[in-house]
């Protein structure tokens, strides 16, 4: 570390000192990290963005090793060096908040925003029966790295089923981990526990298929394009369902289908006639999304991500018009654009302050600033997400 440098550079330019410290913070907590998670911090935070004068000062070392053309890696050598230098981060002073005691506060205080705790024990602040849906993908099988944070689904599936009111949806995102050419059936005991223990019902486990580029193949397995989404009730029925916004295009659409004939339950045929084929037709149990450069670079600083428009599928199929969605791992924060894109409130749980830091500066560049310009009730999501 070249002491001087760093000496002249928060003595001349002292708006570095708050990146110096996000940078000190990112590395205390991974041997390495990605530029794009400290360019984050600096559009999040208003910071400097000019991270070559922390690389001639010593205070960034780019892993060469790691890095490539489209992202590069770093590491922070000389932590204790640079803090003698620069010092600890202050502790800020903040407005003394009214203590909070009662659930529906809970509620209404953290209503369209992602709290930065261990989820499980954020929900039970919450009041039972206030959620509409929820929509996650839980970090399952250790299959990417999570920072090290642990999760017990049985215990989130508790709490979820607690929140939901009756009739409501919770759908999950899983896969389950080949480990000596076995699965480990993982979202299968999933599904069982939470219907056998929890209370939950089955409504439906949908296929979520991706087409993305060709990925990995292994000579003794097959590639595996497709995740599960098993969609649980509470309750006896939906208290909201609306399938037409998931209509997808008949391949025949306008055209006649003769000899069309239907068999009754009871064995019996109805006599053929002509049926004329509608252009939309209902989606069935596979969900087809398309991964490859889905969504916004930001999004993707996020090890594993869902498609935009899943969550928004859901949100239009379940969630009624200002209903509120829960995503206790909110990662990412697609679920949370979703809501906020359609019109709907969210509440979010994520243990992770990054993740919590990156879903705020996602709904502060993919939601507010294209509201302003562009009125969310003449758009198409697709149409919207697209634009980003």
């Amino acid at each position: 570390m070249n002491e001087n440098k760093l000496k002249n550079l928060i003595k001349r330019q002292p708006e570095y000192i708050a990146l110096i410290r996000q940078a000190l913070e990112l590395g205390e907590k991974y041997k390495k990290f990605s530029s794009g998670w400290l360019l984050m911090k600096s559009l999040l935070y208003n910071l400097p963005k000019n991270f070559k004068l922390l690389e001639d000062s010593g205070i960034l070392k780019k892993e060469d090793k790691f890095s490539s053309s489209r992202k590069i890696y770093y590491s922070v050598p000389n932590q204790k060096d640079v803090k003698k230098i620069v010092g600890e981060n202050p502790v800020l002073k903040t407005e003394k908040q009214e203590k909070i005691t009662s659930s529906k506060d809970f509620f209404k205080r953290w209503t369209n925003t992602t709290q930065c705790m261990d989820c499980v024990e954020g929900m039970k602040k919450l009041p039972e029966n206030s959620i509409d849906l929820m929509v996650t993908s839980p970090p399952y099988d250790g299959i990417r790295d999570y920072s090290g944070f642990t999760y017990n689904l049985h215990k989130t599936g508790e709490q979820i089923y607690r929140l939901l009111k009756d009739g409501g949806i919770a759908v999950m995102v899983i896969q389950d981990q080949t480990k000596n050419y076995g699965k480990t059936l993982t979202s299968f005991k999933t599904i069982i526990d939470w219907c056998d223990n929890i209370g939950f019902r089955l409504f439906e486990c949908l296929i979520y298929k991706k087409y993305a580029g060709e990925g990995a193949w292994w000579n003794k397995r097959f590639r595996v394009d497709h995740e599960y989404m098993p969609v649980f009730l509470k309750g006896k029925k939906p208290q909201y369902f609306n399938k037409e916004p998931l209509k997808i295009p008949s391949k025949w659409g306008g055209k006649w289908l003769t000899g069309g004939a239907t068999r009754l339950t009871n064995g019996q045929t109805i006599k053929a006639r002509p049926i004329k084929i509608n252009p939309l037709k209902c989606r069935g149990t596979i969900w087809e999304y398309l991964t490859a450069g889905d969504g916004s670079q930001l999004k993707h600083l996020h090890p594993a991500t869902y498609p935009d428009q899943l969550p928004a599928d859901f949100i239009q199929c379940f969630c009624p018009e200002n209903g509120i969605i829960l995503d206790p791992f909110m990662g990412s924060g697609t679920t949370a654009i979703a809501s906020k894109k359609l019109g709907r409130k969210f509440i979010g749980f994520d243990i992770s302050k990054e993740y919590c830091e990156l879903t705020e500066l996602r709904l502060k560049m993919e939601v507010e600033k294209v509201q302003k310009t562009l009125p969310l009730e003449k758009l198409e999501l697709r149409e919207l997400i697209g634009s980003l």
